[in-house]
């Protein structure tokens, strides 16, 4: 300021400054004034000096401040993190800041000012002019839609709009919020699906724990009959189709048990590797000498925590569901390999955990599928294959035994582009492997005291005959309670008690403790077709544990029966 003054004096010059400038008032408080002057200039004997000036000083702080307060607001709308655009009432832009741009993948921010809202890229759902009338009425407006980048990848977006008003409180311009909401609506989905996959999956449990008693009646009766017809009689074909059906019925039944994570298993520690390697032969002869068969595994590979029958059972479905992507012939790849799951990946996926697993990725050159296809790809009875060539429980029960064994799964496929299934095998580390086999010791006499526990009648009366066919002593009772209530009667301790796990009143875990406590030498067989916390814990069943699982052959029953009393003791 004291050098534009001094100059504004000097001769030579115009004489004149315009300037603004902070003041102390008369309270120490800070001001802004402008301050204008014109000096005039006389010369004498040659000599020329200023000789008056003029000026006015102005208060301009309300209009400082105000210009301060904006640039501020520009710096930090300019730099925000959140994506903004500001808009005039007509929906074109008049300010757009770099968060927008990088959103939006525009090269410069400068290609957007002067551009419709509606150009930024193809929004779904919401027509731009449907947008602003709506902020014309009720000034706010806030949604979710499908849009389309610069690249023309497609993203979820969420719009905070709001209606900025005049003087004369119409709406003058659009200040416009976005966000970027794709990996909570694929959490959202992923959320939903889950909840909808478990809720198919209690049904399903619940209609295959009530098939399961039935297929038992089948199986059992079907047995007596055959056994009672002479081995030319006509009949004896006719009933061995009907058995080859209930057998057909009984794998769907284990398929739904796998798929709502019902089934009951036993995992145990498994080298990968060698279940790849002795069952790759078999996976050729599924998918056919037209499909070219690969498998992989990293020599360091780690071992895995899984059910041996569940591990071959998810290989074989995910290989002929890949030989059926490729009815031309193709490429079939098996891979096995280490791999750590970070939190990370597990707040991207509700079904996972992190940890360390073993990955082994199915892939296949086929058909591919569409996003749609995938969405449903888990369901029972979901199939894109023509009537007669699936039931839809193939991958339903791959899910089910990847979730019931602690593990993971995740699809990548598009059409035209074949598939890629990720199976991740929980890790076996610090889980001890199998104590080995007991050795067997010598038979019992045959002629031993069963109590037999079942509250279905039918599969009670086929259990009781086959057993007292086969020399057993057998008190049978449809009830808990009831079973109990006739135990102080009974003469001797009873060696055996056979009971289903899921009755009403009293389970059948209930009842073998208060059974226990009348005849401490007792032996427990369960029998179930329904994976119950009774006797097992997410489906793995409990250490020390006797079980038959329905639906069962009377040369099942026969045989594990005898195994349970030539064991060591009783069970836990």
């Amino acid at each position: 300021m004291i050098t534009a003054v001094r100059r504004a004096h000097e001769p030579g010059g115009d004489g004149s400054f315009d300037i603004e400038h902070r003041i102390l008032d008369r309270s120490g408080g800070v001001r802004w004034v402008a301050t204008r002057s014109r000096t005039h200039f006389e010369t004498v004997d040659g000599v020329t000096r200023a000789t008056r000036t003029i000026g006015a000083v102005q208060d301009v702080t309300q209009r400082c401040n105000a210009d301060e307060r904006l640039r501020i607001l520009d710096t930090v709308l300019s730099s925000s993190a959140q994506a903004i655009a500001i808009a005039d009432a007509r929906g074109t832009m008049t300010f757009a800041n770099a968060a927008l741009r990088r959103l939006w993948g525009y090269p410069e921010t400068e290609e957007l000012v002067g551009r419709s809202l509606g150009e930024l890229g193809h929004i779904e759902d919401e027509e731009p002019d449907a947008l602003f009338e709506h902020l014309r009425e009720d000034r706010v407006r806030n949604l979710e839609v499908s849009a389309t980048r610069a690249d023309g990848t497609s993203f979820y977006l969420g719009i905070a709009a709001e209606a900025v008003s005049d003087a004369s409180d119409k709406p003058s311009q659009i200040l416009v919020r976005f966000t970027d909401v794709t990996d909570r609506k694929r959490l959202e989905a992923q959320l939903v699906q889950a909840q909808k996959m478990e809720s198919v999956g209690r049904l399903a449990g619940g209609v295959a724990h009530d098939f399961n008693n039935l297929l038992t009646v089948m199986w059992s009766g079907l047995e007596l009959a055959m056994t009672d017809l002479p081995s030319q009689h006509p009949s004896r074909g006719y009933l061995g189709d009907v058995m080859e059906a209930a057998q057909s019925a009984a794998a769907l039944t284990r398929q739904l048990l796998a798929f709502s994570r019902k089934q009951i298993i036993a995992p145990r520690v498994l080298d990968l590797r060698e279940v790849i390697r002795r069952m790759e032969r078999m996976v050729m002869r599924l998918v056919g000498e037209d499909v070219q068969v690969k498998t992989s595994c990293a020599p360091d590979l780690t071992s895995v925590y899984f059910d041996p029958g569940q591990v071959e059972q998810i290989v074989l479905n995910l290989a002929a569901n890949a030989r059926d992507a490729m009815p031309d012939g193709g490429r079939l790849t098996i891979e096995a390999s280490n791999v750590t799951l970070d939190e990370a990946y597990a707040a991207k996926h509700v079904d996972s955990r992190a940890g360390t697993y073993v990955l082994l990725a199915v892939s296949d050159n086929g058909a591919g599928m569409s996003e749609s296809a995938r969405t449903h790809l888990f369901e029972p009875f979901f199939t894109t294959k023509g009537p007669g060539q699936g039931t839809g429980l193939g991958l339903a029960m791959v899910y089910g035994a990847v979730q019931q064994n602690g593990g993971a799964i995740e699809v990548d496929s598009e059409p035209t582009r074949g598939t890629t299934f990720k199976i991740y095998l929980p890790a076996a580390t610090g889980v001890p492997n199998a104590a080995p086999a007991r050795a067997p010791v010598p038979r019992r006499a045959r002629s031993v005291s069963v109590v037999l526990v079942e509250d279905d009648q039918r599969v009670r009366v086929l259990a009781k005959t086959v057993l007292v066919s086969l020399g057993y002593q057998v008190r049978a009772y449809g009830s808990g309670a009831d079973a109990l209530e006739a135990a102080t009667d009974l003469r001797g301790s009873p060696e055996l008690l056979i009971t289903d796990v899921v009755m009403p009143g009293m389970n059948g875990r209930i009842l073998a403790e208060r059974m226990r406590a009348l005849f401490p030498a007792i032996r427990v067989l369960y029998v179930s077709g329904y994976a119950q916390d009774v006797i097992v814990r997410q489906g793995v069943l409990n250490e020390g544990i006797e079980f038959l699982a329905k639906p069962y052959t009377l040369d099942q029953l026969a045989r594990r029966v005898r195994e349970v009393l030539d064991g060591d003791g009783p069970d836990a």
